[in-house]
């Protein structure tokens, strides 16, 4: 069997996040290692940490028979159909069910793949058939929606419980999870499944190339930001390099035209405005969900109703400014929104400072063998008045783009029927212990351990600074202009929404210096007029069976 995924879904795993992360607030605690990883003296793929000894389940479950289990990237290299030879091996899940069929006589536990074609459009189809696996991979988003829908077993029961696995722990297993999982629900504040891990995105950086210009990142990243001290100190390094004769900052194009910088940007520039705009908070959803996250629908209530200039405002502008100041460091090309490999090519070979991606590129830099020097991640700094008045003193920590949108297990509708769900639980239990999610998450680098008591691998830990900072709901108090990536929220339509490509366009053109900030407003302007109509069509329920906004809670009545 084979699986593949749709361009969106992938944009999904790596893009990340959105209206399904439902996160906490909370202060982010100090990364336990800052220090720059060693080049490597071999290309050989990480190893598994030694399997922890099995421990006694307090309770056998009473079922017997078969469960199936898909993983998805955790799925065992032995498992896999004409695996990639040179891609890094991965056995620790095999190791763990095989200890926990000893704890469990009678339970044949199967590691399986996935169906043909698009994954998620199989899995749907199982689901609703009462076929499938037992349990399996999807997103936490997607999980708390089919929960929602009855597709998949309510976990909020057995989240109240501690986990059967850690028995020197009275924890609720809810409770063992780090942050933002406690809000992370579905709309009715049901849970659909547990995670494995989180996904984030950083600034890969070679520490060599900073010392050459006087920057040691040993002692320049605050270990309690997981960055420079705040935007203008950052600046100031990537300045350095430029004078240096060096190229101090890259990114993908497509994340560049798409929403990333206005998620790091926009919670940071636009809070000022939140209290006038959280006015839309009567839908039937937990206040958490609600209260201090500005949606979609309050943009369009400031913008038809009161007139929101959003395009004169200056955090609009300033936006803009501070994004085209990064783009003055990075490489020609970088707004060819298929240039991903251009910059990794450049960081690798040394001619690029710094390359913001995701966690899950950290074991391919780690055995690139191209790679000749140290290197280390960091998280971008907050914005302060050295950069601009409409910094909040003390300022905001930027919020990460990442969050539980990787690796989570749900326990498919058909097992209440066949009577295996607290097997299913119980196995989930074992997989998310400190020492197991270690021994699977970190064979292979690329995510961070959801336990908060797991370890993180040092070469990622400073990118999840900002995952500690997801509010619930969107996991952003500030939705983006726009942005090809769903389900990020925006003002002016997402994935799908012509707005998304008029404005990669417009901006693209403003970085090369082909239009200047006046032209890139006036058109984005002009074209946001015909988009605002267009949402409201689709998303109030005079004018949509799916739509959610009421117009008659709206202080006007909008003409489309």
């Amino acid at each position: 069997m084979s699986l593949t995924l749709k361009r969106r879904d992938l944009l999904k795993l790596s893009a990340l996040t959105g209206v399904g992360v439902l996160a906490a607030a909370c202060q982010p605690a100090a990364p336990t290692d800052v220090a720059p990883t060693d080049a490597p003296k071999a290309t050989d793929a990480p190893k598994a940490t030694d399997a922890p000894k099995a421990t006694e389940a307090p309770m056998q479950a009473s079922f017997q028979g078969t469960i199936e289990f898909y993983a998805q990237a955790y799925t065992p290299t032995s498992v896999q159909q004409n695996p990639d030879p040179k891609a890094p091996k991965r056995e620790a899940m095999a190791i763990l069910a095989q200890q926990w069929m000893d704890l469990h006589p009678g339970i044949d536990f199967q590691l399986v793949l996935a169906g043909q074609g698009d994954y998620t459009s199989w899995i749907t189809t199982q689901l609703i058939g009462g076929t499938g696996p037992d349990i399996f991979w999807l997103w936490l988003s997607k999980l708390n929606e089919f929960v929602d829908d009855g597709k998949v077993v309510p976990f909020n029961d057995y989240l109240e419980l501690p986990n059967a696995h850690t028995p020197d722990s009275a924890a609720a297993w809810k409770n063992t999870f780090k942050n933002p999982f406690l809000t992370s629900t579905s709309l009715k504040g049901q849970w659909g499944g547990v995670p494995l891990d989180l996904v984030s995105t950083g600034l890969y950086a070679n520490v060599d190339m900073f010392k050459e210009v006087g920057i040691d990142l040993k002692t320049g990243l605050v270990p309690e930001l997981g960055s420079p001290k705040d935007w203008a100190t950052m600046v100031e390094w990537f300045t350095k390099l430029k004078e240096g004769g060096f190229l101090g900052f890259g990114m993908n194009g497509y994340y560049l035209l798409d929403w990333w910088l206005q998620g790091v940007l926009g919670d940071q520039l636009y809070w000022n405005l939140i209290p006038d705009f959280d006015t839309m908070n009567y839908h039937d959803l937990p206040s958490e969900l609600q209260e201090g996250l500005i949606s979609q629908e309050e943009t369009m209530v400031q913008y038809i109703c009161n007139k929101w200039d959003v395009f004169n405002e200056p955090a609009t502008i300033t936006m803009f400014e501070l994004i085209k100041e990064l783009y003055s460091f990075m490489p020609e090309g970088v707004t060819n929104s298929e240039s991903y490999s251009q910059g990794y090519d450049m960081f690798m070979q040394g001619t690029l400072a710094t390359w913001w991606d995701g966690s899950w590129a950290v074991g391919n830099i780690l055995q690139d063998d191209r790679r000749k020097f140290e290197f280390t991640s960091f998280w971008f700094p907050p914005i302060t008045k050295a950069t601009t008045d409409l910094a909040k003193d003390p300022p905001i920590l930027p919020i990460g783009i990442g969050g539980y949108s990787s690796i989570a297990y749900g326990i498919n509708r058909k097992c209440i029927e066949k009577g295996n769900v607290d097997a299913c639980i119980d196995w989930l239990m074992y997989i998310t212990t400190p020492e197991n999610e270690e021994m699977i998450v970190n064979e292979v680098p690329s995510f961070i351990p959801s336990h908060k008591q797991a370890r993180a691998l040092p070469e990622v830990e400073n990118m999840f600074v900002g995952e500690t900072r997801l509010t619930a709901g969107s996991g952003h108090p500030w939705p983006a202009l726009t942005g090809w990536s769903d389900p990020f929220p925006t003002i002016f339509g997402g994935a799908g929404a012509k707005f998304s490509d008029i404005y990669a366009r417009e901006f693209a053109l403003y970085l090369l210096d082909e239009s200047d900030l006046a032209t890139l407003l006036a058109n984005l302007a002009a074209n946001a007029e015909i988009e605002s109509k267009e949402i409201i069509r689709k998303a109030a329920v005079q004018y949509s069976q799916d739509g959610t906004w009421d117009l008659t809670r709206w202080p006007c009545q909008p003409a489309i």
